[in-house]
């Protein structure tokens, strides 16, 4: 008996050592046209590698709606994930309009928050785009002086409250998580007390926040602030009025210094390839220095300071 409960437990053991040996050829002797199987985990519209740096986008994956506020899209927990001491940073990219962006974005170690166009008949996918992003921002084309885009249809100085009402409450329909809208130039709308107005009343009634982008030197935002005793935040530099990367590196080396002043800023640049290229060999530097807020997290910050006017910075010198 004691022998057989030896032979036994040498036949188990020889079985694992063949069965051991089996799995190490397999993963070893791969023919020259065979991939490797790289283990992988399911991501926000991607598949991540657990052994490799590389990952594939999914774009017929249905998106997540269970990402943690502190929480990028490529489910790396941010350094910064509560408000610190650090100087804050809301940085915007207008523009957006496609997947290939949204994606460029992801890709840098920043919280960027996107501001994408409404939809339009040129573009009517830019709603699943927004799905594509925890936090984002609807780049609203208001009236400028003297430029005008036939695909982007903007709001014109004297449209009716009512008239205005049904443009942004089709945004809203169309974009649901939406709370923070910036303009799209809008040099000629922004000026107009009695249109400004309107809009921010059409906000309020759904619900939304107007961060403005200032496009004119006379923004009618500063002079309602003060009246209404109500925050609306500005954009204090802009990153790439000139496309190049030395000029937006240069760019972001003030905004920090003038946000370490301040205690915050608002920055706003555009999907430039010069723009990416600053943003990624910055990004270090950037992190080190600043903490990258949403457009909430800068407004409860300014609410905590007791802050119910936007300093802005003047930055017409150096970026306008």
């Amino acid at each position: 008996m004691r022998f057989v409960r030896v032979f036994l437990l040498l036949g188990i053991i020889f079985i694992q050592s063949i069965a051991d040996s089996i799995i190490d050829t397999s993963s070893t002797s791969e023919s020259p046209n065979q991939t490797p199987q790289i283990p992988i985990v399911n991501g926000f519209k991607k598949l991540y590698s657990l052994h490799a740096d590389n990952f594939i986008f999914l774009e017929s994956l249905s998106p997540t709606h269970s990402i943690d506020a502190n929480q990028t899209q490529d489910n790396t927990i941010l350094k910064n994930p509560t408000i610190s001491n650090k100087p804050k940073i809301l940085l915007i990219m207008d523009d957006i309009q496609n997947a290939s962006q949204i994606r460029q974005i992801q890709s840098l170690p920043l919280k960027i928050i996107p501001s994408i166009f409404p939809k339009t008949k040129y573009n009517p996918k830019t709603p699943l785009i927004a799905q594509k992003n925890a936090f984002y921002m609807i780049h609203l084309p208001l009236e400028a002086q003297n430029f005008e885009q036939k695909e982007l249809e903007p709001i014109k100085v004297g449209t009716s409250k009512d008239n205005i009402y049904t443009i942004i409450a089709q945004i809203k329909q169309d974009f649901p998580n939406l709370l923070y809208i910036n303009n799209h130039t809008g040099s000629k709308f922004t000026q107009s007390e009695k249109d400004m107005l309107n809009l921010l009343s059409v906000f309020d009634e759904l619900g939304l926040k107007f961060i403005d982008s200032v496009t004119t030197p006379h923004p009618a935002s500063e002079k309602i602030s003060h009246q209404q005793k109500r925050l609306i935040m500005q954009r204090d530099i802009f990153l790439d009025n000139e496309i190049s990367t030395t000029h937006t590196k240069a760019q972001l080396k003030l905004a920090i210094q003038k946000a370490q002043k301040k205690g915050y800023i608002i920055a706003i640049c555009h999907p430039h390839t010069s723009t990416f290229k600053a943003l990624k060999q910055m990004s270090d530097e950037l992190n080190h220095a600043l903490e990258f807020v949403t457009p909430k997290e800068l407004e409860s910050y300014l609410s905590s300071q007791a802050i119910t006017h936007y300093t802005r910075e003047r930055f017409y010198a150096n970026a306008q």
